[in-house]
């Protein structure tokens, strides 16, 4: 979908996806990867011996991209690492057109104008490095009146807590209560906790995304999904049980990425996702992002909310590599 919208010519936009579907290529990585190269050669950062026998014709020359990425043959196997490996290995300046990663990834090409708090933190801590899987069950942003709010909410029985649906209906598209300083601060950790929390449950559930976590009003959510799953599997899961579980999952991920090396200053979006933005909040954010999520100023959870969680061989883990220090 992102593909054909992306081109102006619909014909050759079918095409490479389907080329790049054959290969099993990222819809979003491969585009973006490509497109750097041309941007590296037109800015002479690449030349022409780093592309023998390229086509002269544009089409001619994403083709030619990729078959030697998917081949990682010639330049070719340097871009087959993605845009950020690329640069680091190309030097020359390359790194400023690696311009749309997070956590090294390339991400949706997608820019926008007023920061919004809630995709702020979602790109930001997101763990499995793309926007779609974190959002979902929350508005991408508040609908015109509040009579389409209102209307909206009376059957939105997918939210975990009444409190959810006062946060959409006072959501304005201008003035005090609209972003970036709307949803608060508080209301914005846990509107973004719960729609992580959802994807975590599908995940670990086989559930389809479009069937739970992503869509505004799907049939499967947190007060009914327990009930499902206890009759799959015989557990006796309630909210509260399979809302832990999701937490316990979500803090594995976490631990696991923190042990490989990742910490605060890894969490951010690309500097021009939005044209307006704001250091201060966006620090605010994330550091009452960490604390709702037990997690310390460097994004790592602590030896407590590990406890808590039932993970003390994670702290255990954390302790003995010098990640974490003793909290007692």
């Amino acid at each position: 979908t992102y593909t054909m919208a992306a081109m102006s010519d619909l014909d050759f936009g079918l095409k490479i996806a389907q080329k790049a579907t054959e290969h099993g290529v990222d819809a979003f990585s491969a585009p973006q990867t490509m497109a750097f190269a041309v941007e590296l050669y037109e800015a002479g950062i690449l030349t022409d011996d780093d592309f023998p026998g390229w086509p002269a014709d544009p089409e001619g020359r994403f083709y030619w991209l990729l078959d030697h990425i998917v081949r990682r043959e010639g330049i070719g196997d340097v871009l087959a690492d993605g845009t950020y490996w690329a640069a680091e290995r190309i030097g020359k300046g390359a790194q400023e057109f690696a311009h749309n990663n997070i956590k090294k990834h390339e991400q949706l090409p997608l820019k926008l104008g007023m920061l919004n708090p809630i995709y702020f933190l979602m790109y930001s801590t997101g763990e499995k490095i793309n926007i779609t899987q974190i959002e979902g069950n929350y508005p991408q942003a508040p609908f015109a009146t509040r009579e389409e709010r209102e209307e909206f909410c009376k059957d939105w029985v997918q939210v975990p807590d009444e409190k959810f649906k006062e946060y959409f209906l006072n959501w304005e598209l201008r003035g005090e209560n609209s972003i970036p300083h709307y949803p608060g601060i508080e209301a914005t950790c846990e509107i973004v906790n719960w729609q992580e929390q959802m994807h975590y449950i599908d995940d670990a559930t086989g559930m389809c995304a479009g069937l739970s976590s992503f869509p505004l009003k799907p049939p499967y959510h947190i007060h009914n999904l327990p009930s499902f799953i206890s009759n799959a599997t015989g557990m006796e899961l309630d909210e509260e049980k399979l809302t832990r579980i999701a937490k316990r999952i979500r803090n594995l991920v976490r631990a696991f990425n923190i042990r490989r090396g990742m910490r605060k200053a890894d969490e951010k979006p690309p500097e021009d996702h939005w044209k307006k933005r704001f250091p201060e909040l966006e620090e605010e954010l994330l550091t009452e992002y960490y604390r709702f999520k037990g997690w310390n100023e460097q994004g790592i959870p602590t030896q407590a909310s590990l406890h808590d969680l039932s993970l003390d061989y994670v702290a255990e883990d954390f302790l003995e590599r010098g990640i974490l220090q003793s909290e007692g």
